[in-house]
């Protein structure tokens, strides 16, 4: 069974983007906002997180810090437009694995996907990492 992935963004273009990117790996379910993101968290149960950072009703890290009460060890890739290293910081403090920057290259975000999919890469030997 292919595992589930979680994408969550405000921008139904990127969505729709991951979407066909992440399909030929796995599921994947969308949230338009961070409420929508919570609750498909809680229902869905994904194996992986794609989380914008800036978003309406609930940012990506309100969302990341919400999510580690109930999901602590779910992999969380944030995406964002924002190359602010302070809030980069602060996602890979709150709990998140790897922080992309938009534009992203397909073929760095597929190598993230991948590693964070893995069942082998446990969270201690590579916490987290930013890409551009």
């Amino acid at each position: 069974m292919a595992p589930l992935i979680l994408v969550a963004d405000d921008d139904p273009d990127i969505r729709r983007v991951l979407r066909g990117l992440l399909e030929p790996l796995a599921e994947v379910e969308e949230a338009a906002d961070g409420a929508q993101a919570l609750e498909r968290l809680r229902a869905a149960k994904p194996r992986l997180l794609l989380l914008d950072v800036v978003m309406p009703e609930m940012n990506g890290i309100a969302v990341l810090q919400a999510a580690r009460v109930f999901a602590p060890d779910l992999p969380v890739l944030m995406l964002t437009g924002e190359s602010d290293l302070a809030m980069a910081q602060l996602a890979l403090e709150s709990g998140a694995r790897a922080y992309i920057t938009k534009p992203f290259e397909p073929e760095r975000l597929l190598d993230e996907v991948r590693r964070l999919l893995d069942p082998s890469e446990a969270p201690s030997s590579r916490p987290w990492r930013v890409r551009r």
